[in-house]
């Protein structure tokens, strides 16, 4: 990701950048939620932990 506004702090990028993959991981549970016509509140927590791990090891790392 390259970043045009050069008086942006490297913390004020790493918020940026957190809150992207916040937006992107909350869209893809709810994707896996819909297909597995589930709610958030009736994931187990093995399946909750399991998502975000797998989410956290896609292409932005």
């Amino acid at each position: 990701m390259k970043f045009m506004d050069s008086s942006m702090t490297l913390r004020q990028k790493n918020l940026v950048i957190n809150s992207l993959r916040y937006m992107d991981r909350r869209k893809k549970i709810s994707q896996y939620c819909d297909e597995n016509e589930k709610r958030w509140t009736e994931l187990s927590f093995e399946e909750a932990n399991n998502l975000t791990r797998m989410l956290d090891k896609m292409a932005w790392r």
